[in-house]
């Protein structure tokens, strides 16, 4: 049995990359950077699952997704309808490389995040 995917324990900014991505109609997604950036290539053998509505993405020698000749990863689409990811929405990807963690945020949950943070900045003051 694999341990859970956990979230990466990172506290700072620093520690992620940051990537896009849009899912095409087969689930799958192409982010090259984070993924050679990560050390994974075609035939990487990788555990998925969704925690607190994120899909979280790591090394597993065991796993039952596989990187495919591409490096694309393919969401399946039990998991898409799950976090609701529709084809062609832009997703946001971020990677922790000392983690080996991929965690892949679905279009609602960026939105959510951006608007909780919108509400809390302090109104008419400007920052360059």
């Amino acid at each position: 049995m694999l341990p859970a995917p956990t979230l990466p324990a990172s506290t700072t900014a620093a520690g992620l990359l940051i990537g896009m991505a849009r899912a095409d109609r087969s689930g799958r997604l192409h982010e090259r950077r984070l993924l050679r950036a990560l050390g994974w290539m075609p035939g990487q053998r990788l555990a998925l699952d969704v925690v607190h509505g994120l899909i979280v993405v790591q090394p597993a020698p065991t796993g039952s997704h596989v990187l495919d000749d591409r490096a694309a990863l393919h969401l399946p689409a039990a998991t898409r309808r799950l976090c609701r990811i529709n084809h062609g929405a832009p997703i946001v990807l971020t990677a922790s490389v000392a983690q080996q963690t991929l965690v892949i945020h679905p279009p609602h949950v960026v939105a959510r995040l951006l608007s909780a943070h919108h509400a809390n900045l302090p109104v008419g003051r400007h920052e360059r």
